[in-house]
């Protein structure tokens, strides 16, 4: 069996600005060059601020700088994540999708500000939603929790946003601009801009931003044209926009009220498209008619697009107790490319919209002398409808493919409505000066409200003229309830050491838009028929249960920086996928994950300074009596990486490395492996207050297959040959990024 990881983080940096509360009173910040400590603060471990020390959990944090620099020099925020937090696997450059970036080997829950931005239909573009320019830190707790409800079995990444309050007092502004090419035709260019305004008094305080980029081509390190992805998307040739804005009022010493608001809109216009072949011979056997063609035009491209408000109220002495309250909304759409249907018959896209709004409150207390006590409550609402654009199968045949013009709309998944209300308390007791132990309990409901729906293959025959109708398969609703509890303990042990364990639970409901809406039909007179189907009365959707423990050693002082852990986390169920429907099941599966993660930093003499990274892990299940490798289509691949650097007042330069193992599933699918090295800098102007960042990505030009390319070859293979499912990462690539401060 392959190698399963350790994996080898690079960082161009090693300062931190480390600040807490994203939902709670003014931050405390590091000053700028001090490294984490063991007393920085987060929030992501309890709910309420609290310090690394006193938190049983692994937690990792990427500080502001380290996302500039690295998002300056081309990097993507999931590219960012997967190098620079050990347990979360590395991204597919250039790919919209972070699906199979797992955390832990299981999927993670990311937030902005603590609100979610997972949802019923589990799509994997929650890092599609943010510019880094607008992050101040991204805080990231390994392993399942169950302080923040369902999806959070490998763990939660909360991507802390910039605020006024971080500022300098007074009027400020910042402006950005940067360009990239791998200079491998006039088309092979990237476009960034960005710029902000805070102001920030003893009352008020707000910042208000715009960060845009705009991309063409992209070549791989042969210097060819990748092939577009029109399976879950890439960034080719795509225009983005985040504008952000956040207002702040400290009402009195004690009470903050803040407001903060987020348009993202990410979309593609490709003037390139893969070619089918007329009457798509390409997918009727003979695939050599494929190729990449200039002149594709549709009317639905990829895009996603994001709306959000949270309300933030924070009160730190309401009759000795600390209050937290926020209130949020977010509606999202998302397209995907065009694609074939099973049989070849048509291309269609599909269409997806999300509205979900809610709550969380919470109490911190503190009853006893060295006791904090959180206690609170969440709700919220997920309702999801999605629908899929069938394009004129005559002009779509006639062209291969390349001119899609919308025929006629017709249901994607049945619609669902996830409702959710959960009460919680987590405590922490100070038993000793050297031992901390903390407890807690969560209890979830969620409803899930399933809309009646007509198969999506009965749908399409009926718009094509095939059919004349069909019955529905019925929908309905299903509660689930789950009790889950953690408990944990720190042990400084001196010389800034420390020793933490804990076990916790965590909670998921699988894709249901993948489960539901599946049915057996027998077409008599022109009408289809309902023969069987999957169904909420006769097989409804199970939940998911997982239990993690975890045993860890973390390290601080003024040269080393480290932390160590080692994890166990076991499942009894297993989502499984069908290669040709794309739909999933449930089956009584036993699935277990475990593994050893670790980074080290060290400040070396005379301005240098290196770091490793590492992540060994090891997906299994259960198949009679035996543990086996997961599939490759979810199980995560090991990693190692590193960097070194050299620094001074105003000029920096690091090298960063990233080696992932190959991975063999029980069924002989492969994953294969490679390495990527980057070179990035900067430097400073100081009169000017300007700063020059630079970058050399994929530096020795390498020529390979995503991660996600590798995995949309299993996916997809049943519907064309491999070679169009065959996503190249990027070739050698240059950037130069200027910003400026006033």
């Amino acid at each position: 069996m392959p190698a399963s990881s350790l994996r080898l983080r690079l960082s161009a940096t090693s300062a931190l600005v480390a600040a807490a509360v994203a939902m709670t009173g003014p931050a405390k910040a590091q000053e700028e060059g001090e490294m984490i400590s063991l007393d920085t603060v987060v929030i992501t471990g309890s709910r309420a601020p609290q310090r690394i020390s006193e938190i049983a959990n692994t937690i990792t944090v990427v500080d502001e700088e380290t996302i500039r620099d690295e998002a300056r020099a081309g990097l993507s925020l999931k590219d960012i994540l997967g190098q620079e937090v050990p347990a979360f696997d590395p991204g597919s450059r250039g790919t919209r999708t972070n699906y199979g970036q797992n955390l832990r080997g299981r999927s993670a829950l990311v937030l902005i500000d603590g609100v979610s931005l997972n949802s019923a239909r589990s799509i994997s573009r929650q890092l599609d939603s943010i510019d880094p320019f607008n992050i101040a830190r991204i805080e990231v707790l390994s392993g399942a929790t169950s302080l923040y409800g369902g999806n959070a079995s490998g763990g939660i990444i909360n991507i802390i946003t910039k605020k006024g309050r971080d500022a300098a007092p007074g009027l400020h502004g910042e402006v950005q601009a940067g360009v990239g090419s791998g200079f491998n035709s006039s088309e092979d260019r990237d476009l960034n801009g960005a710029a902000a305004v805070t102001y920030n008094d003893e009352t008020w305080d707000m910042r208000l931003s715009i960060a845009g980029a705009d991309t063409k081509a992209f070549f791989d390190g042969n210097g060819d044209m990748i092939v577009p992805d029109i399976t879950q998307t890439s960034t080719q040739f795509n225009t983005a926009v985040d504008v952000f804005g956040n207002v702040g009022l400290q009402i009195d010493a004690n009470q903050r009220l803040e407001l903060t608001a987020q348009y993202y809109d990410s979309q593609q216009d490709s003037p390139y498209g893969l070619y089918f072949g007329t009457n798509y011979s390409g997918l009727r056997g003979n695939p050599d008619d494929i190729e990449i063609r200039d002149g594709y035009s549709s009317d639905v491209d990829p895009a996603t697009k994001r709306k959000m408000v949270t309300a933030n109220y924070s009160n730190d002495d309401l009759f000795g107790q600390q209050l937290i309250l926020q209130g949020f909304w977010r509606s999202e759409t998302l397209d995907f490319n065009p694609f074939p249907d099973s049989s070849a018959r048509f291309f269609s896209a599909s269409s997806q919209e999300t509205d979900f709004y809610g709550y969380k409150a919470a109490i911190v207390t503190e009853p006893l002398d060295r006791l904090k006590l959180t206690i609170g409550t969440d709700g919220d609402v997920d309702d999801f409808t999605a629908s899929q654009t069938i394009f004129d199968p005559v002009l779509s045949a006639a062209t291969g493919a390349m001119e899609l013009e919308d025929f006629a709309t017709i249901g994607r998944y049945p619609g669902i409505k996830v409702s959710t209300l959960s009460g919680f308390a987590q405590a922490s007791y100070e038993a000793t000066d050297w031992l901390t132990l903390s407890g807690g309990y969560r209890h979830q409901y969620a409803k899930t409200e399933i809309d009646d729906f007509v198969a999506t293959t009965q749908q399409a025959a009926i718009a094509l003229g095939l059919a004349t109708g069909a019955d529905s398969i019925p929908g309905g609703s299903v509660d689930y309830s789950a009790d889950l509890f953690n408990i944990g303990a720190t042990v400084d042990v001196g010389g800034g050491s420390q020793v933490y364990g804990n076990f916790s639970q965590g909670f998921e409901l699988p894709d249901p838009a993948k489960y539901y809406g599946q049915g057996n039909y027998a077409l008599s007179g022109g009408r289809y028929v309902l023969l069987s189907s999957v169904n909420v009365d006769e097989s409804a959707l199970g939940a998911i249960k997982t239990d993690s423990y975890e045993l860890g050693y973390r390290y601080a002082d003024e040269t080393f920086k480290g932390q160590i852990a080692g994890y166990y986390s076991l499942s009894d169920k297993t989502v499984e996928y069908d290669r040709t429907s794309l739909l999933i099941s449930l089956v009584d599966q036993d699935r277990r994950v475990y593994g050893v993660e670790g980074k080290l930093d060290v400040k070396l003499p005379h301005g240098f300074d290196t770091g490793v990274i590492g992540h060994y892990v090891r997906s299994e299940v259960k198949d009679g009596g035996d543990w086996v490798a997961s599939s490759v289509t979810d199980a995560s691949t090991s990693t190692l990486g590193g960097h070194i650097g050299w620094s001074n007042e105003v000029f920096k330069v690091a090298l960063n490395g990233q080696h992932i193992f190959d991975y063999e599933d029980d069924d002989g699918l492969e994953l294969e492996g490679y390495t990527l090295f980057d070179l990035v800098g900067s430097y400073k102007v100081e009169p000017a207050d300007l700063t020059l960042n630079f970058g050399v990505l994929n530096l020795f030009d390498k020529d390979y297959t995503t991660i996600w390319g590798q995995r949309a070859k299993i996916f997809y293979g049943a519907y064309a040959s491999e070679e169009v499912f065959d996503y190249k990462g990027r070739g050698r690539t240059f950037t130069v990024s200027m910003t400026k401060e006033f």
